[in-house]
């Protein structure tokens, strides 16, 4: 398979929401709140929510980049169809 620049910044691309989308679901899973000495107490963090909130958008973007690779997979293949401007001339 030959690398196009399309293809090229579609795998930079997936790389850097990887990267992101890793960092996001790390954060939110690292979040832990410690109280100070006498604070009034805060309420409790809904954990699942907040992770659940961090993928949803991940599930979503997981959808778009399926179907940018399935355009730009279909927007590589070259047409066996000369193109219609083509000159054609006599034998």
């Amino acid at each position: 398979m030959r690398l196009s620049f399309a293809a090229g910044l579609f795998w930079m691309s997936v790389a850097f929401c990887v990267v992101a989308q890793y960092l996001i679901v790390r954060s939110v899973l690292r979040t832990h709140h410690v109280p100070e000495p006498g604070a009034p107490p805060m309420p409790r963090q809904r954990g699942w929510v907040e992770l659940l909130w961090a993928l949803a958008p991940a599930v979503g973007l997981g959808v778009l980049l399926f179907f940018t690779w399935r355009a730009v997979q279909r927007n590589s293949v070259p047409s066996p169809l000369p193109p219609s401007s083509a000159v054609q001339l006599p034998a």
